[in-house]
């Protein structure tokens, strides 16, 4: 082993740690009860994703209007988050604020860093993709087959744990750059980007 390798594997480590804790502490809040309570302890922990994906992409100068501009966090159709994704507001992303909206799929989506796609939006899969080609913006989606679809996240549940699907052809279509520790973490899903 080279002498070197061990402080990278220790901050390597340390970095893949720190993401699933803070991913996880999200969800140790109260559970919530009655019949959406699973569905909200999903969302709760699908908000603590989306400020981490912020976290480990890195979007070229150009997409923001100057050096305080916020990072715009969009959501396309019905909003499963609530309040879970507002409280997000309050830590930035590389020094920058966030700010969140609640946008319909025939509206302008060009000014969003960030897209979450909606189930009740996903029927319009092709005209938002079409949009945004090429252009700086993370899609996500959380529905079956999206990221082969063309999207570049999907966060999908798998025994109570969101992982995530990676179509990593539409993000290298775009001047994003993923983190390779998030590349690390995630499944590469073949689709067209």
């Amino acid at each position: 082993m080279k002498p070197m390798s061990l402080p990278r594997t220790i901050l390597t480590g340390l970095l893949l740690v720190g993401f699933w804790l803070s991913l996880t502490l999200g969800s140790l809040a109260p559970p919530s009860y009655g019949a959406n309570g699973s569905q909200k302890g999903e969302y709760r922990l699908k908000a603590a994703f989306l400020y981490n994906l912020a976290k480990f992409t890195e979007w070229p100068p150009a997409a923001f209007s100057d050096h305080q501009a916020s990072h715009i966090v969009c959501i396309v159709g019905e909003d499963p988050f609530g309040l879970e994704i507002d409280q997000l507001t309050t830590k930035p992303v590389h020094d920058r604020p966030l700010t969140i909206k609640r946008l319909q799929a025939d509206d302008q989506l060009l000014g969003c860093h960030l897209l979450y796609v909606s189930r009740t939006a996903i029927d319009h899969t092709t005209s938002i993709l079409r949009m945004l080609q090429k252009t700086p913006v993370l899609t996500i989606c959380d529905n079956d087959g999206c990221a082969e679809a063309g999207f570049m996240i999907n966060m999908r549940m798998v025994e109570n744990r969101v992982t995530l699907d990676l179509n990593l052809d539409a993000v290298q279509q775009t001047p994003l750059k993923l983190s390779s520790q998030l590349i690390r973490l995630t499944r590469i899903v073949k689709g067209q980007p």
